[in-house]
């Protein structure tokens, strides 16, 4: 649910693992207050005051368009960065087409570049995750996110290789991004880089 408070609107998420409130800018919402279970939402907007410098700002920087909201009527044909090719968005269940689309070209990628690695991932997925681009369990499954296709081809490289490197650690030690530069040597700049990158996903994708 969409509240709004002085020109801001914001959506409440209650996780029953946040200790305490926690304000972040995330699609296709924009600003998200998440609070303990137990908070009580009369004290939002209080702190929504506190940070409206800092909520304006983030805003004004990730959402320069006012009007790229969920209301903008659907285009006839979107680009796909990641492959450098169109989809088009005039036939049914275009999003089924963009998790086949996904299979088809993101799956072979993530074998070639493990191959290159020698690493060994269980098994490829896609998925259409709401929050993170890809995953790794302790069985070595790899999941990635069908929104990739919207990205830089180097961010989708970043993500698979991020990805594999937990076959090999299964945290964010200071071991595993010394792996990961192993074979990504610009990491670094990839990983600020795709701090943002969620922003590149059009509203309809979601």
């Amino acid at each position: 649910m969409t509240e709004s408070r002085e020109g801001i609107d914001y959506a409440v998420r209650v996780s029953a693992r946040a200790r305490r409130v926690t304000l972040r800018i995330a699609p296709p919402e924009g600003l998200v207050v998440v609070v303990p279970r137990d908070f009580s939402r009369g004290k939002i907007p209080s702190i929504i005051e506190e940070r409206r410098t800092w909520i304006e700002k983030t805003l004004a920087r990730v959402l320069p368009d006012k009007n790229a909201g969920p209301d903008v009527p659907l285009p006839e044909r979107c680009f796909l960065p990641a492959l450098q090719t169109c989809l088009d968005l005039e036939e049914k269940d275009f999003l089924t087409r963009l998790r086949s689309i996904a299979q088809e070209r993101l799956v072979p990628w993530v074998w070639s570049l493990s191959r290159d690695a020698g690493l060994n991932p269980a098994s490829i997925s896609i998925r259409n995750q709401r929050t993170i681009w890809g995953s790794c369990n302790a069985q070595g499954r790899i999941s990635l996110n069908q929104k990739l296709l919207f990205l830089k081809p180097h961010l989708v490289r970043y993500v698979i290789l991020h990805e594999l490197c937990h076959l090999e650690y299964r945290n964010h030690s200071a071991l595993f991004w010394s792996f990961l530069e192993q074979v990504d040597p610009a990491c670094k700049a990839h990983r600020k880089e795709i701090r943002s990158a969620q922003w590149s996903v059009p509203p309809w994708a979601y």
